[in-house]
């Protein structure tokens, strides 16, 4: 059970008397008693690789063509190299939850962008429209930028009074192939195809953080909260202890836009505080509590448990 602080914000998510699952008012298409049932019974599993749960990908656009942040002592860097700008905001997140799940599931380092991903965008409630402000044009502009993105992870640590560091560079695709229809057409354009590269897939199979769909559904409106329910649930997974996690160190690795300033961490503060209840909402064994100096996470049960094969 999560404790929080009474909330200063009017965003809740909140339920009403038929169970429905409610964010900021709009009564969504879930409800409490379809999170009883397992993600594994409910076809609901996804997965995101290890590496992008730690600290992850920027929030809002970024000026330039480099990104970084740091939790403890691993840092990932992103570089756009393809000319489309950084990847940014909740559609790449859940690119990445495609690409690793299928990654999996085909053992195949080439993707085809055809029913595929169709099918696990509509199971997450998003549905193909057009315009400035629809999916297509917004979900074909962050992948144009997430394919051409490299990205860069460092590490260090002590060992038998050695100080070692390490890192690898991992371009995200070989080659791609993206083709968009803005009309509808007589015959179907080529299948859409992004080939990974070799360390990139590595990286997706090697120990991924399985989640529950549903979840990430009810919070792929928000950056902030799909990466928090990640971290949340990768960290609980091998916590023996509660552990103290700082307001500073989560605002290091997730905090990414907030000025280097007293009235910036205490916006990042707010912020993690209301992703954090929605997180709780869908993560009801999730056992937390909020204090001055951070969350105290407590062990808890991993929103999916890992299949041990």
């Amino acid at each position: 059970m999560a404790a929080f602080p009474r909330a200063r914000s009017s965003r809740r998510v909140i339920l009403n008397q038929d169970q429905r699952i409610r964010l900021d008012g709009v009564a969504l298409p879930l409800t409490q008693n379809d999170l009883c049932e397992s993600a594994y019974d409910a076809g609901a599993i996804g997965f995101l690789a290890k590496f992008l749960v730690q600290t992850t990908l920027p929030h809002r656009r970024q000026p330039g063509s480099h990104y970084s942040r740091t939790d403890g002592r691993f840092t990932l860097r992103i570089t756009d190299v393809g000319g489309a700008g950084l990847p940014f905001g909740s559609y790449p997140r859940l690119i990445l939850i495609w690409m690793t799940s299928e990654a999996i599931r085909t053992a195949s380092r080439e993707l085809e962008l055809g029913a595929s991903l169709s099918r696990f965008m509509a199971e997450l409630g998003l549905h193909a429209t057009g315009g400035h402000w629809g999916t297509i044009p917004r979900f074909r502009d962050q992948m144009q930028r997430l394919v051409g993105a490299a990205i860069s992870v460092s590490w260090d640590s002590d060992a038998e009074g050695h100080h070692v560091a390490a890192g690898e560079n991992l371009l995200l695709a070989d080659r791609f192939q993206l083709w968009w229809t803005p009309q509808i057409l007589r015959t179907a354009p080529p299948t859409s195809s992004v080939t990974l590269s070799a360390n990139f897939f590595e990286q997706l199979v090697a120990a991924p953080v399985p989640l529950d769909l549903r979840a990430v559904r009810v919070l792929k409106q928000s950056p902030l909260a799909l990466d928090l329910y990640a971290w949340a649930t990768r960290r609980v997974s091998y916590l023996e202890r509660p552990t103290l996690i700082s307001w500073e160190a989560l605002r290091r690795s997730f905090g990414t836009g907030y000025a280097e300033t007293p009235q910036g961490r205490v916006k990042f503060r707010a912020k993690a505080l209301e992703a954090l209840r929605r997180v709780c909402r869908v993560y009801s064994a999730l056992h937390l509590e909020i204090e001055s100096r951070g969350v105290m996470l407590r062990p808890s049960a991993p929103h999916v448990p890992k299949i041990v094969r």
